[in-house]
């Protein structure tokens, strides 16, 4: 026998052996017409060590708490409004080792969870997450999901367009273990909407960022052009936000929207619009060559994003903007 080697052989650890406990976190405000589904697809998951599930409610004026509490989840309240720090309450309440957050417009595949532990553990990573997939719809709403998921869209994240396994920057939701999120302080609240990517960059630290396809969920697009005007000008505001409090994390490919609008106001206006409308018209026919008249639809959202997020990037830089 080795010397200091055990005469024999002990019991393996029940927790390695099934598993960690998971909460499952929800911010919401006006999440009535998604949130049974939502709720009724965490239900569902195959994974077994899911302690609790806490809706996190930003003051709607719908029937979603109401909607929430009868599905059975703990229906906590997040008087601040702002989604990071109805996610921090979330985490503080939390009795799960590993959370998973989900959002109230999403509906997530059933072995989600599963494929979440699953990868934190292998892996090793601080946060693990997948891509985002939009629902199937028709017109506005299939187009402004072919634009997102377009690399002339919102870029060539892959959490956007899908892709092998990896490390990268950023996920979509995303899962980690409630002692690393509390250790790095939680969610910051002063960077508008951008708090998951922001997030992500006091992760990594802890281990890396892990992209996983296997991780499936599937999200509601917005319905309107003038719906997607104000997201991606409030997004686009988010990052600069992100960028004045992490310099580093400033991607070339970020540059092309302010550059846009800069384009735009320049004495060059004419001859940048007709590059970049040449852009958005090959692009469109591209989306139209698999998808039909949909993907023709595709040439207003790409304008209704780039130019919005430009101006929401240019005017975040100025500082003239608050985290809401």
């Amino acid at each position: 026998m080795v010397v200091g080697e055990p005469s024999c052989k002990t019991d393996p650890d029940p927790q390695a052996t099934i598993g960690p406990t998971v909460s499952v976190v929800i911010p919401t405000y006006r999440e009535s017409a998604h949130i049974e589904e939502t709720l009724s697809a965490v239900r569902d998951q195959t994974y077994p060590r899911i302690v609790e599930v806490l809706v996190v409610d930003g003051g709607s004026d719908d029937s979603t708490r109401e909607l929430a509490a009868v599905r059975g989840a703990r229906v906590l309240e997040n008087p601040d409004q702002v989604q990071a720090a109805g996610l921090n309450i979330g985490i503080a309440a939390a009795v799960g080792e590993v959370i998973v957050r989900v959002d109230g417009h999403c509906t997530i595949a059933p072995d989600y969870v599963e494929r979440c532990v699953e990868s934190l553990g292998r892996t090793g990573a601080a946060m693990v997450g997948g891509a985002m997939s939009p629902i199937r719809e028709r017109g506005i709403p299939a187009a402004i999901g072919m634009a997102m998921a377009s690399p002339l869209g919102a870029g060539p994240a892959r959490f956007h367009r899908g892709g092998p396994p990896g490390w990268v920057d950023t996920v979509y939701l995303g899962a980690y273990r409630r002692a690393d999120a509390v250790a790095i302080g939680g969610y910051a609240t002063d960077v508008g909407v951008n708090e998951d990517a922001e997030f992500a960059i006091r992760m990594a630290p802890r281990g890396g960022v892990w992209f996983d396809p296997s991780i499936r969920s599937s999200y509601s697009p917005r319905e309107t052009l003038r719906m997607v005007v104000k997201q991606f000008g409030i997004y686009g505001a988010s990052r600069a936000l992100t960028v004045r409090k992490h310099p580093s994390s400033l991607a070339v490919r970020q540059l092309a929207s302010p550059l846009l609008v800069l384009g735009l106001c320049s004495p060059w206006r004419r001859r940048v619009l007709g590059a970049y409308l040449a852009v958005v018209a090959a692009e469109a026919v591209r989306q139209a060559a698999s998808a039909g008249r949909d993907g023709l639809l595709v040439a207003p959202v790409l304008p209704a994003m780039h130019v919005p997020w430009g101006i929401g990037f240019l005017v975040g830089l100025t500082g003239l903007v608050d985290r809401r």
